[in-house]
C-alpha cells in the first residue's frame, strides 16, 4: 500500500495498513524552520539551506531524506505568485525589523531580534469608508498563468511517482481571514455589528477571487487533487469568536458557496483549518461539505478527543489532534509525549477518518527529542491490527489529561457565584442605582456598539454640567461592565465586544483634554504591552479598551515590548498593575524574563503583574511569579480590580 491509498482509506472512513502521517503536507501542519533544523541535527541528516514553505509562518520544506525517513503520506502543491509580483524582505528601512508587503496590500514585519514569525501591521482597509474603495482597489489577478505553469505537472508527479497524496493548496487564506487582515482586527469585528454592508461587501469580493482560482486549479489538476485545502479561524480557546448566530446568518452561506463550487468540480475531499474550539458549529460544517477539519486543538473547550470521535467521528476526518502544540510537546518530557500521543491514537484512530498531525505546525522551541518521541510511538500504536490502533470498548476511560488547563464553561449557569449573569446585572442595576434616562441612553448605545449615538450621548452630557468623571462612572463603567460579563457568559463575542469597547472610547477621547485640564485621577493606573518577540495585539488591544472602559488610565507600549521599556514606563508612569501578553509557546518565556527583569531593577514590588495570552495558563502565572491570570479582556479587569483591592 503506497502512501496515497492509505490517505485515500483513511479519508473514506477505512482502515488502512497504518494511520497516515501528514509532516509538510499543508502549510498548517508543517515546522517552523528552527525546529526543522534543530530536528535535522538530531537525526544525523545533513545541514542545507532550508527552504521556507511559508514565510509569514516561517515553517519549512520538508526535504525528501526526511519525508523517507519519516514516512510522510502527502504533499503540498500549491500555486505560485502572480508573474506580477514577489516578496521583498526591506531589512533596513524599519529600525530593528525585516518588513515586506503582500500582494494583498498587507504589510508584514518581524523583530531582527528574537523574531519567529512575521505579523501583520498595516492593513490596506484599515481606514476604509466606501464601497468605492473596495470597487477600485488593485486586487491580485486569480488567474494569472504564472501561478499554474507547475501545478498539474507537480499533482502528477506526487500522484504517480511518488505514489504520496496530493493536498491541493489555495489562492489564499480564507475570506474571513483575508477580509480581516486586509480591514485590520480592530475595524473586522466591530464592522460584523456596526458595518455588514460594507463587510459583506469585502467578503463577497475576496470570494469572487477564490472562486475564479478554484474554476481554473481544479480541472487543471483533476483527479490528482485528493484534497483540497481552505480555512478560516472560527474560534479561539475558549469559544467562538463571533456568535453562532453570526456564523449562520453571515458566515455559513458564504462558505457553503464555495464548497458546493468545489464538490461540484472535483471528487477531492475538502480540508477545512479552523484554530479553536469550534465544536458547536461543526454539524454546520458537515452539513455544507466540508470532510476533514484541522488543527483539532485539543485543548481547547469542547474539543475533547474522544468525544469528538464519538459524536462526529462517522462523517468528519479528522487532522491533527495528535499532540498539542501548546501543551505537552513544547514543555513536557518525552514519556510524557508518549502517553499523551498513545491516547490521541486510541480516541481517534479507530475506523479510519484520521491523519495523525500535530495541532498547527510545530513551534521554533519545540524539542527534537519530543518530536521523535511522537514518531516512534506512532509507529509502535499507529498500525491497524493486534498491538496497534485500539478497538475501544464503549465504557473506555481515556487517560489523565496533559492538556493546557482550559476554562470548563461559559454556560451562564455555570458561572461562578460573585459572577452575575446580565440579567442579574441588569437587575441589580434598576434596584440600585438611579441613573438619569441621559445615562441609560449612553449605556445602552455602549452596549449596543453604537459609537457615534455614545460619544452624542458623552455630549450631551459634559452640555448638562456632568463632570467627567461621572460621565466614566455612571455612563461607561456600568455599560462596560455588563458587557464583560455578556462576553464571560457567551452572551456576546469577539465582534459586540470590540464595538463596544470602540464606543466606549469615542467618549473617553471626548472626556480626556477635559479630565487632564481638571487633573482628575483615574480609577488606576495599567501599563500593558505584548511581550518581546510577539507582534500579536489584538487580545492585548482588547484588553486595554475594556480597562479604558473601566475607568483606568492605559499606557500600552505596543507589541514586541522588551523588559527595559516596560521598567522605564513602570517608573514614569508609576503604575498599580503591569499587564503582559503573549501568543506562542516561543515567546511567553519571554514573561519569565520580564519579571525577573523588574526584580533586578527594584521595581517588581510596587506593581503587580497580570499575564495572558494563548499559551498561557493559571500553572505558568505561578510558575513565573506573577501575580494573577487572565483568560480574557472581561476577566482581566476584574482580575485587575481584585489584585489593586478595588471594588469587583
Amino acid at each position: 500500500m503506497n502512501s496515497r491509498q492509505r490517505v485515500k482509506m483513511a479519508l473514506n472512513h477505512q482502515e488502512p495498513d497504518r494511520i497516515p502521517f501528514d509532516l509538510g503536507g499543508t502549510v498548517l501542519t508543517s515546522i517552523h524552520v528552527h525546529a526543522y533544523r534543530n530536528l535535522r541535527r538530531y537525526l544525523g541528516l545533513p545541514d542545507k539551506e532550508v527552504e521556507v514553505m511559508d514565510v509569514f509562518q516561517q515553517i519549512a520544506v520538508i526535504d525528501d531524506d526526511m519525508r523517507q525517513k519519516l514516512g510522510c503520506d502527502g504533499r503540498n502543491v500549491a500555486p505560485r505568485s502572480s508573474a506580477t509580483f514577489k516578496i521583498v524582505v526591506d531589512e533596513d528601512s524599519m529600525p530593528g525589523y525585516r518588513f515586506f508587503q503582500d500582494e494583498w496590500g498587507i504589510s508584514w514585519r518581524m523583530p531582527k531580534d528574537g523574531g519567529f514569525y512575521y505579523d501583520m501591521f498595516q492593513h490596506p482597509f484599515a481606514n476604509s469608508a466606501s464601497i468605492d474603495d473596495i470597487k477600485h482597489f488593485p486586487w491580485p489577478d486569480p488567474v494569472d498563468p504564472a501561478r499554474f505553469t507547475t501545478l498539474k505537472e507537480s499533482a502528477r508527479h506526487v500522484a504517480e511517482d511518488l505514489g504520496e497524496a496530493v493536498i491541493l493548496g489555495g489562492l489564499s487564506a480564507g475570506f474571513v481571514e483575508l477580509a480581516a487582515w486586509t480591514r485590520g482586527f480592530a475595524r473586522f469585528y466591530p464592522d460584523l455589528v456596526t458595518n455588514l454592508e460594507w463587510m459583506t461587501y469585502l467578503m463577497d469580493t475576496i470570494i469572487d477571487l477564490k472562486l475564479a482560482y478554484w474554476e481554473v486549479a481544479l480541472p487543471l489538476v483533476g483527479d490528482y487533487a485528493d484534497v483540497v485545502q481552505e480555512a478560516d479561524d472560527l474560534a479561539g480557546q475558549f469559544g467562538l469568536l463571533i456568535s453562532p448566530e453570526t456564523y449562520r446568518k453571515v458566515i455559513k452561506p458564504r462558505h457553503k458557496k464555495i464548497m458546493d463550487f468545489i464538490k461540484a468540480r472535483t471528487d477531492a475531499k475538502i480540508f477545512f483549518h479552523s484554530c479553536g474550539a469550534i465544536r458547536e458549529i461543526i454539524p454546520d460544517m458537515i452539513e455544507i461539505g466540508i470532510d476533514i477539519i484541522n488543527p483539532v486543538q485539543v485543548s481547547a473547550v469542547g474539543m475533547e478527543s474522544s468525544a469528538l470521535k464519538r459524536d462526529f467521528g462517522k462523517e468528519m476526518t479528522f487532522w491533527g489532534g495528535l499532540v498539542d502544540t501548546q501543551g505537552v510537546f513544547t514543555t513536557g518530557t518525552t514519556d510524557e509525549v508518549r502517553e499523551e500521543v498513545r491516547r490521541r491514537i486510541d480516541d481517534f484512530g479507530a475506523g479510519g477518518g484520521f491523519i495523525a498531525a500535530t495541532v498547527h505546525n510545530i513551534q521554533a522551541n519545540v524539542p527534537p527529542e519530543n518530536i521523535m518521541a511522537l514518531w516512534e510511538t506512532l509507529q509502535e500504536y499507529g498500525s491497524y491490527g493486534p498491538g496497534g490502533v485500539s478497538q475501544r470498548a464503549d465504557d473506555y476511560v481515556p487517560a489523565a489529561r496533559h492538556d493546557k488547563p482550559v476554562k470548563v464553561s461559559s454556560s451562564p449557569d455555570a458561572l461562578p457565584a460573585q459572577m452575575l449573569t446580565p440579567e442579574a446585572a441588569a437587575a441589580q442595576v434598576a434596584e440600585e442605582e438611579f441613573y438619569p434616562d441621559l445615562f441609560l441612553d449612553m449605556q445602552d448605545a455602549i452596549i449596543d456598539g453604537r459609537r457615534a449615538e455614545a460619544v452624542v450621548a458623552g455630549e450631551q452630557a459634559l452640555a448638562d454640567g456632568y463632570a467627567p468623571q461621572a460621565v466614566i462612572s455612571d455612563g461607561i463603567v456600568p455599560a462596560m461592565t455588563i458587557v464583560g460579563e455578556r462576553f464571560e457568559s457567551a452572551e456576546f463575542f469577539l465582534p459586540e465586544m470590540m464595538a463596544a469597547a470602540l464606543a466606549a472610547r469615542g467618549i473617553l477621547e471626548l472626556l480626556r483634554p477635559r479630565l487632564v485640564a481638571s487633573h482628575a485621577e483615574p480609577v488606576g493606573r495599567v501599563v500593558i504591552g505584548t511581550v518581546k518577540g510577539d507582534l500579536h495585539d489584538i487580545g492585548k488591544n482588547l484588553v486595554a479598551m475594556m480597562f479604558e472602559g473601566a475607568g483606568f488610565e492605559v499606557i500600552d507600549l505596543g507589541p514586541d515590548v522588551p523588559a527595559d521599556k516596560f521598567i522605564a514606563a513602570i517608573n514614569e508612569h508609576k503604575p498599580g498593575l503591569v499587564g503582559l501578553s503573549a501568543l506562542l509557546t516561543t515567546t511567553a518565556p519571554m514573561m519569565r524574563t520580564i519579571i525577573n527583569a523588574l526584580q533586578a531593577a527594584g521595581v517588581r514590588d510596587r506593581v503587580k503583574v497580570l499575564v495572558g495570552g494563548a499559551a498561557i495558563s493559571e500553572e505558568f502565572a505561578d510558575e513565573i511569579g506573577a501575580d494573577g491570570y487572565a483568560p480574557d479582556a472581561g476577566a482581566a479587569v476584574r482580575k485587575a480590580k481584585a489584585l489593586l483591592a478595588m471594588t469587583a
